[in-house]
């Protein structure tokens, strides 16, 4: 995807600070995650380390009765539990569990700095690093909390990427695994597919849903299952049937309300709200894509998952993860989008913390809570204006003025091919 050298001045430099960046999160691992999870996760790690990917999903029904992560993750917790238990005694699990999202986050801080590069100056690329790199919010959520959001971000990032630089196929591939990841990354599932569409034809489009098919395939094969529809849904369905409500402490539309709130039919009308949102995204970028190029996707990209976060019922805290990594992309370009990137890492961190702490206190939030209303509300203020600039794209005023992102439009409206370094 990227295919320029650096010179070694730079290396170091960006060498230094991914560094630093996983020092700093490394050094947060003894801080407390929820201990449930924490439990959980380490049962896990220990359970596919000892009796292997195969039968892990038959083996912990039979004796928990209950797992909700995908089945890519499990590989992640033989690789890393069998880590964990090589240090036994020396390193606690936990901080193999906390070391698999940091390893993601550190990709994904990279893969920022190689976009970037390519587009502007180094010093440019690396303020734009930094941004992700030691953001309060994504830290909070890998190194503290110990969560894997991180994970399904990098591989959803790479997946738009390579869309954006027309290589169909493998960005189905990616996006495939992402979705084994986690379930939340069906978000991203229309700009994908309109992506590779309106770039690269129906043709691209049936091979690509060929190769996500197949990857699906693979990456299941392993393990125990007498039909591949069934073992899935199960897997998805069941963690969404445990949930019927409201919001599960996200600060979003339905937050405003009170949390832990049970949503009955309500499920179909979040459910609707996102469909019809995505709709109308889906049709602006479809519309002007060759018009404002691939800042605009990376825009819509952000917007699906801020909508995510933001409308459907049911819906944690954390889920507003991704929409970070796509604000960082798109800082550089856009001066509207800087205020935007403080205020909902701001959010985002608050959301996170505040619920962090009432969990391990073994409460709930109380209902009308003064903090969950005014973050609510300052989301839902920061969700309406967003969707104001893209219906405003939609009339014909571009969202990116800047002169960058102008030749960053210039370079996506051309063939594909490679852009030389600044």
């Amino acid at each position: 995807m990227v295919n320029f050298s650096l010179p070694k001045r730079e290396l170091i430099i960006v060498a230094v600070l991914l560094l630093v960046a996983f020092v700093v999160r490394v050094l947060l691992f003894p801080l407390q995650g929820y201990a449930n999870d924490m439990a959980t996760f380490s049962y896990w790690f220990n359970t596919a380390a000892t009796q292997g990917i195969r039968p892990f999903y038959t083996y912990v029904m039979a004796n928990v009765g209950w797992v909700d992560y995908p089945p890519f993750n499990v590989y992640l917790f033989y690789a890393f539990g069998s880590l964990a238990k090589a240090f036994s005694g020396s390193i606690s699990t936990i901080y193999f569990v906390k070391l698999v999202p940091t390893l993601f986050d550190i990709a994904t801080s990279a893969l920022i700095f190689m976009f970037m590069r390519r587009k502007l100056t180094f010093n440019q690329s690396i303020v734009a690093t930094s941004l992700y790199a030691f953001n309060p919010a994504i830290i909070y959520n890998v190194a503290v909390w110990g969560q894997f959001d991180a994970i399904y971000t990098f591989l959803l990032s790479v997946s738009v990427l390579l869309a954006l630089k027309r290589k169909p196929e493998a960005s189905a591939v990616v996006f495939a695994v992402g979705l084994l990841t986690k379930p939340q990354a069906i978000a991203l599932l229309p700009l994908v597919v309109v992506l590779i569409f309106k770039k690269d034809g129906i043709k691209r489009l049936l091979t690509s849903i060929t190769a996500f098919a197949a990857t699906i395939l693979v990456v299941i094969l392993p393990f125990e299952w007498s039909n591949p529809v069934t073992f899935l849904s199960e897997i998805y369905f069941s963690a969404y049937g445990n949930y019927q409500y409201t919001s599960i402490n996200a600060f979003n539309l339905w937050g405003m309300f009170g949390l832990w709130v049970p949503d009955g039919n309500l499920y179909i009308l979040g459910w609707l709200l996102f469909g019809a949102f995505a709709a109308f995204t889906m049709v602006v970028l479809y519309k002007r894509l060759h018009i404002s190029g691939n800042m605009l996707a990376l825009y819509a990209a952000f917007l699906l998952f801020f909508a995510f976060f933001m409308l459907p019922t049911r819906i944690h805290e954390r889920y507003l993860f991704p929409a970070i990594v796509m604000l960082v992309l798109l800082v550089p370009f856009s001066k509207k989008i800087r205020p935007l990137y403080i205020t909902l890492t701001s959010t985002l961190f608050v959301n996170q913390a505040y619920v962090l702490y009432y969990l391990n206190m073994n409460a709930f939030i109380p209902q009308g809570d003064l903090v969950v209303l005014v973050v609510s509300v300052i989301n839902l203020i920061l969700f309406l204006y967003t969707s104001m600039m893209m219906w405003a794209e939609l009339k014909e005023r571009r969202i990116h003025n800047t002169p960058e992102s102008a030749e960053l439009t210039k370079q996506s409206n051309t063939p594909a091919t490679e852009v030389t370094p600044q």
